[in-house]
């Protein structure tokens, strides 16, 4: 473990933060991971943008939401809310029909107000804004900074912005990744930036202070990475933006990751007025030197490297087969840093490749999640359980997790027709289905429920589909998983066929009539594949029940799971160890040790007749009957001794097979 100093912003001063980063890193738990592509590097020429939603520990509100496009009177206010993790996310009729009230809900109190705009678009919104009907689309992770935020309504708190309603507010009004960046950051440095995971000003968590985002376009197609974090004295905001090469892939793994900024260069990179003003201020940069943003404003180790390391690898191997994957984001001297984003070969990333990215553990890697004693008998991934707080340390971090609420892939295409592919709960286990950007309603009814939530069970909730195969498969992944998977291919492919079929049918038809019509299409299929996951759940039960393999009503209909001969080997397992039923036999190497010893061969031979309690009994009465030890019993319990056999230290062949009688 490596400490480091770092000089922070806190209540206005300058001061020193000890910063354990391994602590760190686990304190950004709930953060995000993106993975987005540009339009030259995509197979389908368009660019795309994906999210996983890691919830962290605690509950997040599941619904996929419509916000409608709306006209609003002259003078009209649009509120800044403090959203919540949970459900409701926000009660605001006003904001969206799928927003109102529920029963004895009250409607949100609003941090503050900006003037709204005379027309809003209509957008499908999580926590954070995802794709509106003009095909701009996003992605989140949260990340760390040297300074810190709250909001208004909380002490010590000046600030009315988050980047949930930054993001929210970008998808009502703009059209475009440049009109995004410069309507979030303006309200941003007006309203001031806070962080909703930036603790309180008694214990500031400098690790999750700040935002990123990824931003494509439909329309030139472009793609900026957006870095946002509070400003001085706890106000206000600084921000940066990078424009994207179009021919390269990028991953954000809860870190700012734009690096050298070209001030003056106003067609790739966009900041906030006097945007190196408080790096000079505090000794985080030489003015000399221009403007690193990371590496004036940003830190954290061992939590984000490594994903990048990954999707570098996945999406673009040519370039990625280059990097170190021991190589910290921070680590400004490497000889080949981790950059923001790698050059892909033309047209040759796929949306099934970035599909499978979300659902990675490093498999095939050294850091593998699916291999090793950790991962159990049947090659789990998921470690969900935390350690005691007296026990330092940190597993792999891997792109999809058992607690991640929800991913997707934006894929930013023209004429309304933009796809936002959702996939409730991991990754791993899930199917990412289609819903247009420009859709004319909402998703089917179990997309935006009231009927249930993270602690309320019901079968009416999507999202429990989902997680509830997650779960069951965490019985034997290995198995289990591979049906899971298979399955979910089955849902991809079929969709992809199905929306070649739904535009071609949409074609002959005027704009409004032909997005009506892939809506329905689309909220038709989506229904009927939740129906059908639900169905895969409920087989998934009976097949792998009482940890057998059950095929059929037959006889033969079954087959009993087995643990592989790797784990059941482990002297950590035990197996090995203990004494079965049916007797035991010592390895060839004991025999011969031994073979001299004819009687303890023939008590042996009586010993491998009786079972392990009565063997004790047995050696036990033995001994007192001899009265006094012999020399050659003296003798075995030496060989045995040193063979480890009295603690457990070697293995036994055992005779007896594991079945299920």
């Amino acid at each position: 473990l490596r400490f480091i100093i770092l000089p922070v912003m806190f209540r206005g001063k300058a001061m020193d933060l000890t910063v354990l980063l391994a602590i760190l890193g686990f304190s950004s738990s709930s953060a995000c991971s993106i993975i987005a592509v540009g339009k030259d590097a995509s197979s389908s020429g368009f660019p795309m943008v994906s999210h996983t939603d890691d919830a962290g520990g605690a509950s997040a509100d599941i619904r996929l939401v419509r916000v409608p496009r709306k006209r609003w009177p002259k003078g009209s206010r649009r509120p800044l809310y403090k959203w919540n993790d949970g459900y409701p996310r926000v009660v605001s009729a006003a904001l969206s029909p799928e927003y109102a009230a529920d029963g004895d809900q009250e409607e949100s109190t609003p941090l503050g107000y900006i003037p709204q705009v005379e027309e809003t678009w209509a957008y499908w919104d999580t926590d954070y804004g995802v794709q509106n009907e003009w095909g701009l689309s996003m992605a989140e992770s949260t990340s760390s900074a040297k300074t810190v935020g709250w909001p208004a309504d909380q002490p010590g708190g000046y600030n009315r912005a988050g980047i949930e309603d930054l993001s929210k507010i970008a998808m009502e009004r703009c059209k475009t990744a440049r009109c995004a960046i410069t309507t979030m950051g303006q309200i941003a440095v007006e309203q001031g930036f806070y962080s909703a995971d930036s603790g309180d000003p008694g214990k500031p968590d400098f690790a999750d202070s700040s935002e990123a985002l990824v931003i494509a376009d439909a329309d030139p197609g472009d793609l900026w990475i957006f870095n946002v974090m509070t400003g001085k004295n706890n106000a206000s905001a600084i921000w940066a933006a990078q424009r994207v090469p179009p021919d390269h892939v990028v991953a954000v793994a809860n870190s700012f990751t734009i690096r050298k900024m070209n001030l003056t260069d106003i067609e790739n990179f966009l900041h906030s007025p006097g945007v190196e003003d408080l790096a000079l201020e505090m000794g985080w940069t030489q003015s000399q030197a221009g403007l690193d943003f990371l590496g004036a404003y940003g830190f954290l180790d061992g939590y984000v490297d490594r994903r990048m390391w990954r999707i570098f690898n996945l999406l673009s191997p040519e370039e990625g087969s280059r990097l170190d994957p021991n190589t910290l984001i921070s680590d400004f001297n490497a000889t080949r840093p981790l950059p923001s984003s790698l050059p892909a070969a033309k047209g040759s990333v796929t949306l099934r490749m970035v599909m499978d990215a979300l659902r990675d553990h490093y498999e095939g890697t050294p850091y593998d999640l699916t291999q090793g004693m950790a991962s159990g008998p049947f090659s789990n991934p998921n470690r969900g359980a935390t350690a005691p707080k007296t026990v330092k340390g940190q597993w792999e971090r891997a792109i999809s997790l058992p607690r991640t609420a929800w991913s997707f892939i934006n894929v930013a295409r023209r004429g309304g027709r933009s796809i936002l592919w959702f996939g409730y709960d991991a990754p791993h286990g899930t199917a990412y289905l289609p819903f247009y950007g420009g859709a004319t309603e909402g998703a089917p009814e179990s997309y935006h429920s009231h009927e249930g939530s993270m602690s309320k069970f019901s079968t009416k909730v999507a999202w429990w589909a989902f997680n509830l195969i997650n779960q069951y498969q965490d019985l034997n992944f290995a198995l289990i998983n591979t049906d899971v998977r298979r399955k979910a291919a089955e849902f991809e492919e079929d969709a992809m066929r199905s929306m070649d079929q739904w535009e071609a049918e949409a074609d002959g038809l005027s704009a409004a009539h032909a997005m009506a019509l892939l809506t329905s299409r689309s909220n038709n299929f989506v229904r009927a594949k939740v129906d059908d996951w639900w169905n895969l759940a409920w087989s998934l039960f009976a097949k792998y029940g009482r940890y057998q393999i059950t095929f059929n009503e037959t006889e033969t209909g079954w087959k009993s799971m087995q643990y592989p001969a790797w784990w059941i080997h482990s002297p950590d397992v035990g197996f090995t160890l203990s004494i079965p039923a049916q007797g035991m036999q010592f390895t060839e190497d004991t025999v011969q040790k031994l073979s001299h010893l004819a009687q303890v061969e023939e008590e042996l031979s009586l010993l491998r007749r009786q079972n392990a309690m009565e063997m004790t009994r047995a050696v036990h009465t033995w001994s007192m009957a001899l009265g006094v030890v012999t020399l050659g019993m003296s003798l075995l319990l030496g060989v045995m001794y040193k063979l480890g056999l009295s603690h457990g230290q070697k293995s036994f062949q055992v005779e007896a097979l594991y079945h299920a009688h």
